[in-house]
């Protein structure tokens, strides 16, 4: 658990990064859930997609790429989960615009979500709404205080931590 939080305070910073790759910002708001399972995971994956839809915007999976950069560079040895377990994905928009969302630092099931506004705070915003609001039809949404990173969230072991 000790290597696993050493990081987790990063998470937000590599989620927001990741986002806005010519010009990292600052993210807005900072989510957090608990998947429990492969099949949340997929739910999940499929809500973000949706969602990207609904709003014109752009769905990027990285997760395999991810999982394989993590085991290349032997940094699986160092995480708590296995590589194959990586969830990098995004929804962007122009200009910066969009959420970065990943378990890089957190048990294999947990997901923090990372919005940024880029130069459209109005539809950054709308974003945000329909994405948490989807997502807090499956899933207990947690708000991460802004300036933190997330952390595992508490009572949350997921099916691998459990076998």
């Amino acid at each position: 658990m000790q290597k696993n939080l050493l990081w987790a305070p990063l998470i937000g910073s590599i989620l927001v990064a990741l986002n806005a790759c010519s010009s990292p910002q600052k993210a807005f708001l900072t989510v957090q859930l608990c998947l429990v399972d492969q099949q949340g995971v997929d739910q999940f994956l499929n809500t973000m997609r949706t969602v990207a839809q609904t709003e014109n915007l752009k769905f990027i999976d990285g997760s395999a790429k991810t999982g394989a950069d993590l085991k290349t560079m032997g940094a699986d040895k160092l995480l708590k989960s296995d590589p194959a377990h990586a969830i990098n994905v995004a929804i962007e928009g122009e200009k910066g615009m969009g959420v970065t969302a990943g378990n890089l630092g957190l048990p294999p099931y947990q997901v923090a979500l990372g919005f940024t506004a880029g130069s459209d705070m109005a539809k950054a915003r709308r974003l945000s709404d329909r994405l948490v609001h989807a997502l807090a039809q499956q899933w207990h949404v947690a708000t991460v205080p802004q300036g933190k990173g997330a952390f595992p969230l508490e009572g949350c072991k997921g099916d691998a931590e459990r076998k």
